[in-house]
């Protein structure tokens, strides 16, 4: 994998992705949009009342582990 991050100060583009990895980031985003977060009323910030659940293949975890690994390192450099 060759990701790539351009960023911008206002917009942010990733290229590099197999298409498995663009399905964990997807199944992330999705699962944390319709299951973790909720208003909370008295201070108005959205937080996680329920575990994040995630279900992933096995290929799909090691993408993700492949994903996490070259974010880390882009943004150490």
């Amino acid at each position: 994998m060759e990701l790539k991050l351009n960023r911008t100060k206002k917009t942010c583009t990733i290229s590099g992705l197999t298409p498995t990895e663009v399905d964990v980031i997807l199944a992330i985003v999705d699962t944390a949009n319709r299951r973790c977060f909720r208003i909370q009323e008295d201070s108005g910030e959205w937080y996680s009342n329920d575990d994040f659940i995630l279900s992933l293949t096995d290929e799909q975890r090691q993408a993700l582990a492949k994903v996490g690994e070259e974010i880390q390192q882009i943004y150490n450099s």
